[in-house]
């Protein structure tokens, strides 16, 4: 029987999306599936013998799932250990049950994502390598449906490893007292997990091209170094809540952060579960509204938020497949980009306005959030040497009309990006600003002008980046990002240098400020200054942004002239 309908089943899926019918032909011979299903149902069977072999076996024991009284007050869920009349030992059963529960959802997170993302990596870098990917370029089917046929086609026997746990992750629920309306909303919101990390992975292996076989351990390393940080904040939080900062929207981004809601179904009491407490994600607030505070409405702003996000990678997703050489986004989406990234960042920044708040550690995260946005925008926007040169040779040969120097410079996918980002800087501040005179017990112009001083920072580096990416060799990609790092993190070792040296000296407080002025978050590191540093920061940063722009129009000059008039120059 599965032998006549498993290739009806196959080819129905290549009328439908042919790139999907092409992974999954080449991963689901039988003997794969067999392999897969068989370590699914052992380790399936493995846990649960560990599960039972956490249940007390006599009494007078102390052990987290039995009914007495705890060990002490700081036990949870270490109770005494007592028998009824038959002998039998009094255990909770619903404990033992959610338990496992937790414990399936955790490890199907890591599994799903962390193999998934490894495994859409690698089978993208390998295509690149051998050049098969261009084949598919010049096929007739969509960026969408390619991208589509990757994401459910690489990760098939993954999808059958999981689906075959459903069975026993759901009886445990259950049994657990788990809400299965909630269930269904977890099971959601962990497909929609993977679609956008999936997405991530796709668009990290499309711009780190020629990395080789290092693609695929590093977006993976980031991955569980990320999911195992959040996964520690939720699992361990019994505060009120989290951090009240802009670092809460990371629990958006981690599909675990919604079994909080699942183990609040229950009803069963924190003190015998100790994990997974809900009154800290209930609490969190979004523009001061609690927009958690029950499951569904948590539930759904968490899809959306995956939704939102997903979306722009699918735009970065799209134009690199196109053209291997454009940049990941327009510049023109890049604005609506920054606009949704600084009202949601603000957003979790702004949850209440009490005056026992730290606020300025607050705009600290926002504005470690804002740098890694404009550093991913000036990778994304900064367009290559070829297509710089063909801008600058051929935008003469627009009309009149579209040959505005600041219209290219701010909307044209092969110009210069410096403006685009200073653009961006200006609308990111724009939006934040007004809500600084909000917040109590701050010096707002001090504010202001560190958001100033860091604007001025990420000009530079867009500079500095973009004139860079005109070198002729190879490698000036690696040599942009080596060179922006350094630049990023020189001013602050060298404003620890000068701090441990000597804090008393005039001078040496004078290079200290400086130094703190120029890093790319001198809220942070802003000390006392006097006006001499700022003003010679400022100085500084104006007069590089200039020197370096003047030098990418005298390349991009040189890089427009025709081949005869550059041997003519060359000539006299």
């Amino acid at each position: 029987m599965f032998a006549q309908v498993y290739p009806r089943l196959i080819n129905r899926v290549g009328e439908f999306n042919p790139q999907l019918f092409r992974e999954i032909k080449g991963r689901s011979q039988l003997r794969n599936v067999m392999v897969v299903s068989a370590l699914s149902i052992v380790g399936q069977i493995l846990l649960f013998i560990y599960f039972e072999g956490l249940l007390p076996a006599h009494e007078g024991v102390y052990n987290r799932y039995c009914t007495g009284e705890g060990y002490d007050t700081y036990s949870r869920g270490s109770q005494l250990c007592i028998a009824d009349m038959l002998g039998n030992i009094q255990t909770i059963k619903e404990v033992w049950w959610l338990d496992m529960f937790v414990t399936m959802s955790i490890m199907g997170i890591f599994i799903l994502l962390l193999g998934g993302s490894y495994m859409l990596i690698a089978d993208l870098t390998k295509e690149e390598r051998k050049g098969t990917f261009n084949f598919i370029r010049l096929s007739p089917q969509s960026a969408s449906d390619i991208f589509l046929g990757k994401i459910l086609g690489v990760p098939i026997l993954l999808y059958l490893f999981g689906i075959l746990a459903v069975p026993l992750h759901i009886w445990s629920g259950l049994s657990a007292n788990v809400s299965f309306p909630l269930m269904i909303m977890f099971y959601l919101i962990l497909g929609a997990s993977c679609l956008f990390f999936y997405g991530a992975s796709l668009v990290f292996s499309l711009v780190t091209e020629g990395w080789g076989n290092f693609q695929a351990p590093l977006g993976s390393i980031f991955i569980f170094f990320f999911l195992f940080s959040v996964m520690g904040v939720t699992l361990e939080s019994n505060a009120p809540a989290y951090t009240e900062t802009s670092l809460d929207w990371f629990l958006l981004f981690y599909p675990g952060t919604f079994l909080a809601y699942l183990v609040d179904s229950t009803f069963l009491s924190q003190t015998t579960l100790g994990y997974l407490s809900a009154d800290a994600l209930t609490n969190v607030s979004w523009y001061g509204q609690g927009w958690w505070e029950n499951g569904f409405s948590g539930g759904f702003l968490i899809l959306l938020n995956y939704g939102i996000w997903t979306f722009w990678l699918y735009q970065g997703l799209k134009r690199r497949f196109a053209n291997p050489l454009a940049t990941v986004i327009t510049k023109s989406q890049s604005y609506a980009l920054s606009f949704c990234f600084i009202v949601t960042n603000l957003g979790f920044a702004l949850q209440s306005l009490d005056g026992y708040r730290d606020f300025p550690v607050t705009i600290q995260v926002i504005q470690v959030l804002n740098l890694i946005l404009f550093l991913l925008l000036i990778a994304g926007l900064t367009p290559s040497r070829q297509s710089l040169t063909d801008w600058a040779r051929f935008r003469h040969e627009n009309s009149r009309e579209n040959r505005v120097l600041w219209r290219d410079l701010a909307f044209s996918e092969k110009s210069p990006a410096v403006l685009a980002i200073a653009l961006n800087l200006l609308l990111v501040n724009l939006y934040m600003i007004p809500s600084l005179f909000f917040l109590p017990n701050i010096n707002v112009m001090e504010l202001i002008l560190g958001l100033v001083l860091g604007a001025f920072s990420i000009l530079i580096y867009a500079s500095v980046a973009q004139l860079l990416m005109t070198l002729k060799t190879e490698k000036r990609g690696l040599i942009t990002t080596i060179t922006v790092v350094i630049l990023n993190v020189s001013p602050l070792f060298g404003h620890l240098f000068f701090n441990e040296l000597n804090q008393n000296l005039d001078h040496s407080l004078l290079l200290q400020g400086i130094l703190a002025n120029l890093s790319p978050l001198p809220i942070t590191l802003n000390t006392a200054q006097s006006l001499s540093a700022i003003a010679i920061s400022l100085s500084l940063q104006i007069v590089t942004i200039i020197g370096f722009n003047l030098k990418m129009t005298k390349t991009l000059a040189l890089a427009g002239m025709s081949e005869t008039k550059r041997l003519m120059m060359t000539e006299n």
